[in-house]
C-alpha cells in the first residue's frame, strides 16, 4: 500500500531534516523529542482532542510536517508479544469520533474518590482505549503517555514521568496487551501506572 508519509521506495519517514537513513532519523527524533517531553507542560488546554493534537505537534513538530494531524491511512504494526500480529488500530475515518469518546470517558470519572489501586486500574483501561486508536502516523506512545501524565497531574494524582522513559519497552508492550479487544490484559499497564503514581506522591 502506498504510504505518503515515507520517502519513495523507502521505509524512512519524510522529515524536515531530509534524512534518508532510518537509524540517523531515529537518533535525531529521540534527542529532539526527549527535550520536548521535558517541556510538555507548556502545552496548555482542557485535555480534549485538540489538546492531544497540540501535544503531538509540540513534541514532533520540529521533525515532521504532519505533526499534530490525524493519520490519513490505515496502519498495521507487527508486535512480538502478539506473535507478529498487529493491534487493530482505528481506520482514519473513525479516529476523531473514537478519540473524542475515549477522552470523554476519561473526564466522566471522579478520580478524587478512588484509591491508588482503583485509579491505576481505571486509568489503564481508559488510556489503552485512547492509545489503541493511534491518532497519528507515528509517535502515539510518547504522546499518549505525555497526555496521561499531564492529565493525572491536573487531576490530583501526579505520576513519575521518568519511570515510563526508563521502561519504554515495557510500557509499549503493556499498551499492546491492553489493546486486543476481549483478550486484553490490563494488569501490566496498571502495574506501571500504579508504580508511577506511588512515585509521584513523593
Amino acid at each position: 500500500m502506498f504510504d505518503p508519509y515515507l520517502y519513495e521506495s523507502s521505509d524512512v519517514m519524510i522529515n524536515k531534516f531530509n534524512i534518508h537513513n532510518k537509524t540517523e532519523l531515529e537518533t535525531i527524533e529521540r534527542n529532539v523529542t526527549a527535550v520536548k517531553l521535558m517541556q510538555i507542560e507548556n502545552v496548555t488546554g482542557d485535555f480534549d482532542f485538540e489538546h492531544l493534537k497540540r501535544m503531538h505537534e509540540f513534541i514532533f513538530g520540529d521533525i515532521y510536517d504532519w505533526a499534530g494531524k490525524e493519520r490519513e491511512i490505515p496502519i498495521e504494526k507487527r508486535e512480538e508479544v502478539l506473535g507478529g500480529l498487529s493491534v487493530q488500530y482505528a481506520y482514519p475515518n473513525e479516529i476523531k469520533s473514537r478519540a473524542e469518546n475515549a477522552i470523554a470517558d476519561l473526564h466522566k470519572i471522579n478520580w478524587t474518590v478512588l484509591s491508588i489501586t482503583e485509579k491505576s486500574e481505571r486509568f489503564a483501561v481508559n488510556i489503552a482505549a485512547l492509545w489503541q486508536i493511534h491518532v497519528f502516523r507515528e509517535g502515539n506512545t510518547r504522546t499518549t503517555i505525555a497526555y496521561a501524565c499531564e492529565f493525572a497531574k491536573a487531576h490530583g494524582f501526579p505520576m513519575d514521568k521518568q519511570l515510563f522513559s526508563e521502561h519504554s519497552g515495557y510500557t509499549r508492550k503493556a499498551l499492546v496487551m491492553a489493546s486486543i479487544g476481549k483478550y486484553s490484559e490490563y494488569e501490566h499497564l496498571s502495574r506501571i501506572f500504579k508504580d508511577s503514581m506511588e512515585n509521584g506522591k513523593v
